[in-house]
């Protein structure tokens, strides 16, 4: 049950990316609003690694887990632009909450690079989620050393 929870967890960027999307087009969002949203996002998913400690074993399985469909959809954007020549609507949804905060990342990074790619944005943003779930997962872990290391002493 605890898995399903975390599977559950790992889809939720996909669905919030729809609802996003939608809330963009009907309200002509852009911007801070954006801005603001990303970063909320990134503070979710790094409360997603927090809570996934009490639902897996190991470090390994709880990344593998928690950010399978994150992996899945790079796997599918690959797919689609180097057999299919395009890109398709699901794995850009999935990236959307993050997406803000992959750019800004983004452009410090590729300061002196004049042009754009959207497999820098998206493998940016897989590593982005990845890297924020595990320091929460890290942080939840660091607690838990510290717990018991109270209840020794």
């Amino acid at each position: 049950m605890k898995k399903l929870k975390l599977l559950l967890f790992a889809v939720s960027p996909f669905i919030i990316g729809y609802i996003l999307n939608y809330l963009m087009i009907k309200f002509n969002w852009y911007g801070l609003i954006i801005s603001i949203i990303s970063i909320a996002f990134c503070v979710y998913w790094f409360f997603v690694g927090y809570k996934s400690y009490d639902y897996t074993k190991t470090k390994k399985e709880s990344i593998l887990l928690g950010n399978s469909f994150a992996i899945l959809s790079i796997i599918v954007f690959m797919f689609q632009t180097l057999v299919m020549e395009r890109i398709g609507f699901a794995p850009q949804m999935f990236y959307l909450p993050v997406l803000r905060v992959s750019s800004w990342i983004q452009r410090i990074l590729l300061f002196f690079i004049s042009t754009h790619s959207m497999w820098i944005t998206f493998i940016l943003s897989c590593l982005l989620m990845i890297i924020i779930y595990c320091a929460g997962y890290s942080m939840k872990f660091k607690k838990r050393a510290g717990d018991k290391t109270a209840d020794f002493i």
